[in-house]
C-alpha cells in the first residue's frame, strides 16, 4: 500500500502532466525528472502514471463514476476509507496523500501498481506454495491476484480495519471459501496466536502515513520467522527515508539470519524486501532464471526483470551488509 499520490491540491496537477505526457509523447521517467520538487509523498510516481490509463480532457477531478470531486469525497469520508473512481480506474484511500489500492474496474483482477508485481517475487522461490497469509487486504490486489493464479494454495488475509473490509464487494474481493479467507484482526495478535506455518507472508501493513508502527518492529518481525515454514519467506512492502529503510532492513538482515534480497518496484519509492527462513541458496541461485522463464509464460508482467535486479546480502558479514545496503540505499 502507500503508493504516494497527489494530495488535493496536487490533483490538476497530475492531470497537467498525464495531458502531457499523451499530446505530446513524454515519457514517465521525462515527468519523473522534471516534475516539480515537491514532497516525497506528493512525488508522481508510478500511481500517477496508472491514472493516465482513464484519463480524459474533460473528466478533471470528476470521475465518469462519480458525481462528486475528489475533494468532497475525501470531505464525506469523515477520516475513514474511502474509494474514488476515475474512469477504468478504481483506488482506495486513507487520505488525500496517497493511494493505498488501485484497480483497473475493466480488469479487476490484474495487478496495474508495480509493488505488487515485485511482492510477487516470493514465486521465484516456490512456484506452488501450500498456504501464504496477507497482512493488510486494502484493495485485495494480491489476496485476488493470488487467489485466481495459485488455484491450489491456500489464502489467509488479516485486516484490521473493518472499513477497509466492508469495502471488499467493491473492489471485486472473492468471498470467503475452502481455501481462502479474510480475518478481521490485529496483525500480531493472529500471528502471535495462530497455531498455523505459512510458506509465505505478504506483508502490506499501512496506514495513512506509512508504515505501521507496530507492524514494523523487531518483535513482530520474530513472530513472523516462527509461523513460517522451513524454507518460507516474509515478503514486505517498505516505504521510506534511508534510515528508515536501512533500520528495517538491519533488523530483518539479523533475525533471518542474513537471508535478505530485495528491489526497487518499477518507478516507484516502494521498495521490496524478502526475508528467508533456512532457504536453499544454492538451489535459489540456479532455480531462479528457470522459475522465472516459467512464469513469464504465466503472467502479463516480467519475472525475468524482477529476479535481474533483486539485490542480496544473503551470506554476507555485517560490515559487508552495512557497507552494500547504505550504498544501495544512497543511491536508489
Amino acid at each position: 500500500m502507500l503508493e504516494p499520490f497527489v494530495g488535493i491540491g496536487k490533483y490538476f496537477l497530475a492531470k497537467f502532466y498525464m495531458f502531457c505526457m499523451r499530446k505530446f509523447g513524454l515519457s514517465q521517467e521525462f515527468l519523473l525528472v522534471t516534475a516539480p520538487k515537491v514532497s516525497r509523498l506528493s512525488r508522481l510516481n508510478d500511481t500517477l502514471m496508472r491514472i493516465s490509463l482513464s484519463y480524459n480532457d474533460n473528466t478533471m477531478s470528476k470521475s465518469k463514476s462519480n458525481t462528486l470531486t475528489f475533494e468532497e469525497t475525501l470531505i464525506q469520508s469523515k477520516g475513514r476509507a474511502f474509494v474514488f473512481d476515475d474512469g477504468d480506474l478504481r483506488t482506495l484511500h486513507f487520505d488525500g496523500n496517497s493511494i493505498q489500492s488501485a484497480m483497473s474496474i475493466s480488469s479487476p483482477d490484474r495487478l496495474i501498481l508495480t509493488y505488487t508485481q515485485a511482492m510477487m517475487a516470493f514465486l521465484l522461490f516456490n512456484p506452488a506454495p501450500a498456504h501464504i497469509l496477507l497482512i493488510g487486504l486494502g484493495g485485495g490486489s494480491l489476496a485476488k491476484y493470488c487467489y485466481q493464479k495459485l488455484p491450489d494454495t491456500c489464502i489467509t488475509v488479516v485486516e484490521l480495519d473493518k472499513d477497509v473490509i466492508a469495502l471488499r464487494d467493491v473492489f471485486h474481493v472473492q468471498k470467503d471459501d475452502h481455501r481462502f479467507q479474510v480475518i478481521q484482526s490485529d496483525a500480531l495478535d493472529f500471528i502471535e496466536t495462530t497455531s498455523e506455518k505459512f510458506d509465505f507472508i505478504l506483508h502490506d501493513g499501512f496506514v495513512a502515513d506509512g508504515l505501521a508502527p507496530a507492524l514494523s518492529t523487531e518483535s513482530f518481525y520474530q513472530s513472523c520467522h516462527q509461523v513460517l515454514c522451513e524454507g518460507g519467506a516474509l515478503i514486505s512492502n517498505l516505504w521510506g527515508n534511508h534510515e528508515v529503510l536501512f533500520k528495517i532492513m538491519l533488523c530483518l538482515h539479523t533475525i533471518f539470519d542474513e537471508q535478505l534480497w530485495w528491489c526497487n518496484a518499477r518507478n516507484s519509492l516502494n521498495r521490496i524486501l524478502i526475508s528467508g527462513k533456512n532457504i536453499d541458496v544454492n538451489m535459489t541461485q540456479s532455480g531462479f532464471s528457470g522459475n522465472a522463464a516459467l512464469l513469464d509464460g504465466q503472467h502479463q508482467f516480467s519475472f525475468s526483470d524482477i529476479a535481474r535486479r533483486l539485490h542480496t546480502t544473503t551470506g554476507k558479514s555485517r560490515a559487508d551488509f552495512d557497507a552494500f545496503a547504505s550504498n544501495y540505499l544512497c543511491a536508489a
